[in-house]
């Protein structure tokens, strides 16, 4: 038998995909500019 999830445990997992889509996107963000800033920033 399977648990009936209620309407605020869906939207805690919606939130929670949300957030974490969010971190993942902004890290990868960070890392895409870090290594524009080291090609530009590092002298040749």
């Amino acid at each position: 038998m399977e648990r009936k999830i209620t309407p605020v445990e869906a939207r805690s997992g919606v939130v929670k995909g949300r957030i974490l889509s969010i971190l993942l996107l902004s890290s990868v963000g960070a890392v895409a500019a870090l290594g524009l800033a080291w090609l530009f920033l590092i002298p040749r």
